[in-house]
Protein backbone atom coordinates (compact mmCIF):
# COMPACT_ATOMS: atom_id res chain seq x y z
CA UNK A 1 0.00 0.00 0.00
CA UNK A 2 1.17 3.52 -0.22
CA UNK A 3 0.38 7.23 1.12
CA UNK A 4 -2.90 8.29 -0.05
CA UNK A 5 -3.77 10.83 -2.43
CA UNK A 6 -7.87 12.05 -2.30
CA UNK A 7 -10.22 12.39 -5.39
CA UNK A 8 -9.25 16.51 -5.60
CA UNK A 9 -5.58 15.03 -7.50
CA UNK A 10 -7.77 13.51 -9.77
CA UNK A 11 -10.33 16.08 -10.66
CA UNK A 12 -8.80 17.14 -13.99
CA UNK A 13 -7.44 14.28 -14.50
CA UNK A 14 -9.06 14.01 -18.37
CA UNK A 15 -8.54 17.57 -19.30
CA UNK A 16 -11.36 18.73 -21.84
CA UNK A 17 -11.98 15.02 -23.06
CA UNK A 18 -15.22 14.43 -21.52
CA UNK A 19 -16.11 11.53 -24.13
CA UNK A 20 -13.19 9.58 -22.24
CA UNK A 21 -13.92 11.19 -18.75
CA UNK A 22 -17.63 9.42 -19.21
CA UNK A 23 -16.53 6.47 -20.64
CA UNK A 24 -13.51 4.68 -19.46
CA UNK A 25 -11.42 1.26 -18.17
CA UNK A 26 -8.65 1.44 -16.48
CA UNK A 27 -6.19 -1.66 -15.30
CA UNK A 28 -3.41 -2.03 -13.56
CA UNK A 29 -1.94 -5.17 -13.62
CA UNK A 30 1.63 -6.09 -11.73
CA UNK A 31 5.07 -7.54 -12.45
CA UNK A 32 4.11 -7.85 -16.05
CA UNK A 33 4.91 -5.88 -19.72
CA UNK A 34 2.34 -4.77 -22.00
CA UNK A 35 3.26 -7.14 -24.50
CA UNK A 36 3.08 -10.06 -21.99
CA UNK A 37 -0.27 -8.68 -20.75
CA UNK A 38 -1.88 -8.96 -24.18
CA UNK A 39 -0.63 -12.66 -24.85
CA UNK A 40 -2.14 -13.13 -21.82
CA UNK A 41 -5.15 -12.11 -22.76
CA UNK A 42 -5.12 -13.64 -25.78
CA UNK A 43 -5.27 -10.11 -27.39
CA UNK A 44 -3.65 -9.71 -30.87
CA UNK A 45 -1.53 -6.61 -31.10
CA UNK A 46 -2.97 -4.43 -33.82
CA UNK A 47 -1.14 -1.27 -35.49
CA UNK A 48 -3.13 1.60 -36.00
CA UNK A 49 -3.09 3.48 -39.14
CA UNK A 50 0.47 3.25 -40.49
CA UNK A 51 2.45 3.15 -37.26
CA UNK A 52 2.86 1.09 -34.26
CA UNK A 53 1.63 2.87 -31.19
CA UNK A 54 -0.73 5.58 -30.78
CA UNK A 55 -0.09 8.88 -27.95
CA UNK A 56 -2.78 9.82 -25.40
CA UNK A 57 -5.93 8.93 -24.61
CA UNK A 58 -7.32 11.36 -27.18
CA UNK A 59 -5.83 9.22 -29.88
CA UNK A 60 -6.55 5.93 -27.63
CA UNK A 61 -10.00 7.52 -28.35
CA UNK A 62 -9.96 8.20 -31.75
CA UNK A 63 -7.90 4.91 -33.00
CA UNK A 64 -11.21 3.06 -31.33
CA UNK A 65 -13.65 4.64 -33.12
CA UNK A 66 -12.33 4.44 -36.18
CA UNK A 67 -11.68 0.64 -35.67
CA UNK A 68 -15.75 0.31 -35.18
CA UNK A 69 -16.51 2.25 -37.63
CA UNK A 70 -14.19 0.30 -40.23
CA UNK A 71 -16.29 -2.12 -39.93
CA UNK A 72 -14.29 -5.36 -39.83
CA UNK A 73 -14.56 -5.52 -35.77
CA UNK A 74 -18.01 -5.13 -33.95
CA UNK A 75 -18.54 -3.82 -30.20
CA UNK A 76 -20.09 -6.75 -29.42
CA UNK A 77 -17.15 -9.34 -30.40
CA UNK A 78 -14.02 -7.11 -29.36
CA UNK A 79 -12.26 -4.64 -27.12
CA UNK A 80 -9.96 -2.49 -28.35
CA UNK A 81 -7.16 -1.72 -25.78
CA UNK A 82 -4.27 0.26 -24.94
CA UNK A 83 -1.48 -0.80 -23.13
CA UNK A 84 1.48 1.07 -21.81
CA UNK A 85 4.29 0.10 -19.04
CA UNK A 86 4.29 2.41 -15.59
CA UNK A 87 6.90 1.72 -13.25
CA UNK A 88 6.77 -2.13 -12.54
CA UNK A 89 3.16 -2.47 -13.55
CA UNK A 90 1.48 -1.76 -17.03
CA UNK A 91 -1.84 0.13 -17.38
CA UNK A 92 -4.33 -1.11 -19.68
CA UNK A 93 -6.63 1.74 -21.02
CA UNK A 94 -10.15 0.99 -22.85
CA UNK A 95 -12.27 3.66 -24.19
CA UNK A 96 -15.96 2.54 -23.69
CA UNK A 97 -15.15 -0.45 -22.09
CA UNK A 98 -15.17 -2.67 -19.41
CA UNK A 99 -12.94 -5.82 -19.91
CA UNK A 100 -10.94 -5.00 -16.42
CA UNK A 101 -13.94 -5.34 -14.70
CA UNK A 102 -15.26 -8.82 -16.31
CA UNK A 103 -13.70 -11.69 -13.71
CA UNK A 104 -13.51 -13.78 -16.75
CA UNK A 105 -11.49 -11.91 -18.44
CA UNK A 106 -9.15 -10.92 -15.46
CA UNK A 107 -8.48 -13.64 -13.04
CA UNK A 108 -6.59 -15.92 -14.99
CA UNK A 109 -4.02 -12.92 -15.50
CA UNK A 110 -3.58 -12.44 -12.11
CA UNK A 111 -2.72 -15.90 -10.66
CA UNK A 112 0.35 -14.76 -8.50
CA UNK A 113 -0.12 -10.85 -9.37
CA UNK A 114 -2.49 -7.92 -7.87
CA UNK A 115 -4.90 -6.11 -10.58
CA UNK A 116 -7.13 -3.18 -9.76
CA UNK A 117 -9.57 -1.88 -12.27
CA UNK A 118 -12.49 0.67 -12.32
CA UNK A 119 -14.36 1.89 -15.43
CA UNK A 120 -17.33 4.54 -15.92
CA UNK A 121 -19.63 4.39 -18.56
CA UNK A 122 -23.27 6.59 -17.97
CA UNK A 123 -22.70 6.00 -14.11
CA UNK A 124 -19.37 7.12 -12.84
CA UNK A 125 -20.20 5.81 -9.51
CA UNK A 126 -18.70 1.69 -10.89
CA UNK A 127 -17.44 -0.88 -11.07
CA UNK A 128 -14.04 -1.26 -9.24
CA UNK A 129 -12.16 -4.45 -8.67
CA UNK A 130 -9.11 -5.93 -6.83
CA UNK A 131 -7.49 -8.89 -7.30
CA UNK A 132 -5.24 -10.48 -5.83
CA UNK A 133 -3.95 -13.61 -6.69
CA UNK A 134 -6.64 -15.08 -8.98
CA UNK A 135 -9.29 -14.04 -6.81
CA UNK A 136 -11.26 -11.07 -6.43
CA UNK A 137 -10.45 -9.81 -3.13
CA UNK A 138 -13.24 -6.41 -2.97
CA UNK A 139 -15.83 -5.48 -5.62
CA UNK A 140 -18.15 -3.36 -6.17
CA UNK A 141 -20.31 -2.75 -9.21
CA UNK A 142 -22.83 -0.17 -9.19
CA UNK A 143 -23.15 0.86 -5.41
CA UNK A 144 -19.84 1.02 -3.78
CA UNK A 145 -21.98 0.31 -0.43
CA UNK A 146 -22.69 -3.18 -1.42
CA UNK A 147 -18.84 -5.09 -2.09
CA UNK A 148 -18.32 -8.39 -2.30
CA UNK A 149 -14.79 -10.73 -2.77
CA UNK A 150 -12.64 -12.04 -0.13
CA UNK A 151 -12.32 -8.77 1.77
CA UNK A 152 -15.02 -6.53 0.83
CA UNK A 153 -14.15 -4.86 3.68
CA UNK A 154 -10.82 -4.15 3.21
CA UNK A 155 -10.35 -0.97 1.51
CA UNK A 156 -13.22 1.19 3.58
CA UNK A 157 -11.13 3.00 5.57
CA UNK A 158 -9.44 4.28 2.59
CA UNK A 159 -12.25 4.65 0.59
CA UNK A 160 -13.33 6.88 3.11
CA UNK A 161 -10.42 8.82 3.39
CA UNK A 162 -9.43 9.46 -0.65
CA UNK A 163 -13.11 10.69 -1.18
CA UNK A 164 -16.21 8.21 -1.52
CA UNK A 165 -18.14 9.93 1.64
CA UNK A 166 -19.16 8.07 5.11
CA UNK A 167 -19.48 4.87 3.65
CA UNK A 168 -22.91 4.26 5.77
CA UNK A 169 -25.57 2.45 4.78
CA UNK A 170 -27.70 5.14 2.46
CA UNK A 171 -31.65 5.16 3.16
CA UNK A 172 -33.75 3.17 1.02
CA UNK A 173 -34.74 6.68 -0.94
CA UNK A 174 -31.37 8.43 -1.16
CA UNK A 175 -31.14 9.58 -4.47
CA UNK A 176 -27.92 10.47 -5.78
CA UNK A 177 -27.42 14.25 -7.65
CA UNK A 178 -25.17 14.64 -10.79
CA UNK A 179 -22.28 16.31 -8.91
CA UNK A 180 -21.95 13.65 -5.92
CA UNK A 181 -22.19 10.47 -8.48
CA UNK A 182 -19.33 12.47 -10.43
CA UNK A 183 -17.69 12.83 -7.80
CA UNK A 184 -16.59 9.09 -7.00
CA UNK A 185 -14.73 9.31 -10.53
CA UNK A 186 -11.76 10.68 -9.28
CA UNK A 187 -12.01 8.88 -6.00
CA UNK A 188 -11.71 5.88 -8.11
CA UNK A 189 -8.45 6.88 -9.17
CA UNK A 190 -7.20 8.01 -5.82
CA UNK A 191 -8.42 4.30 -4.36
CA UNK A 192 -5.77 2.63 -7.78
CA UNK A 193 -3.01 4.61 -6.39
CA UNK A 194 -3.79 3.24 -2.75
CA UNK A 195 -3.59 -0.35 -3.69
CA UNK A 196 -1.16 -0.13 -6.76
CA UNK A 197 1.38 2.79 -5.91
CA UNK A 198 0.87 3.82 -9.26
CA UNK A 199 -0.12 7.96 -9.66
CA UNK A 200 -1.49 8.61 -13.09
CA UNK A 201 -1.28 12.28 -14.02
CA UNK A 202 -3.15 14.03 -17.08
CA UNK A 203 0.28 14.87 -18.17
CA UNK A 204 1.24 10.96 -18.12
CA UNK A 205 -2.15 9.82 -20.00
CA UNK A 206 -1.42 12.91 -22.72
CA UNK A 207 1.76 11.58 -23.46
CA UNK A 208 1.86 7.73 -23.03
CA UNK A 209 2.78 5.73 -26.09
CA UNK A 210 -0.52 2.84 -26.08
CA UNK A 211 0.96 -0.54 -27.89
CA UNK A 212 -2.50 -1.64 -29.00
CA UNK A 213 -4.28 -4.59 -29.06
CA UNK A 214 -7.79 -6.32 -29.29
CA UNK A 215 -9.12 -8.28 -26.65
CA UNK A 216 -12.60 -11.33 -27.66
CA UNK A 217 -15.18 -10.44 -25.16
CA UNK A 218 -16.63 -13.52 -23.33
CA UNK A 219 -20.13 -14.51 -24.38
CA UNK A 220 -22.76 -13.10 -21.96
CA UNK A 221 -23.72 -15.78 -19.56
CA UNK A 222 -27.39 -15.55 -20.60
CA UNK A 223 -26.55 -16.76 -24.20
CA UNK A 224 -24.50 -19.74 -23.06
CA UNK A 225 -25.68 -23.36 -23.58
Amino acid sequence: MTECTTAADYTDIFGTDDDFGESHCFTYVQAIRPEELLRELKAPRIAPGTGTAVTGLSALREWTNELYRLGEHTFEEVQPVGVVPVGDWTLMVEYNGFMGTEPEVMLPVTRGRTAVSHMANVSPVGPFYWYVDGAVRMSYDEDPYLRSGDRPDGLLDVMRAVGFGPMEDPDEDWDEDADEVKSLTPAKFALAHHVTGVRLTRRLLETAEFTCGLVTKPVPSWLRA
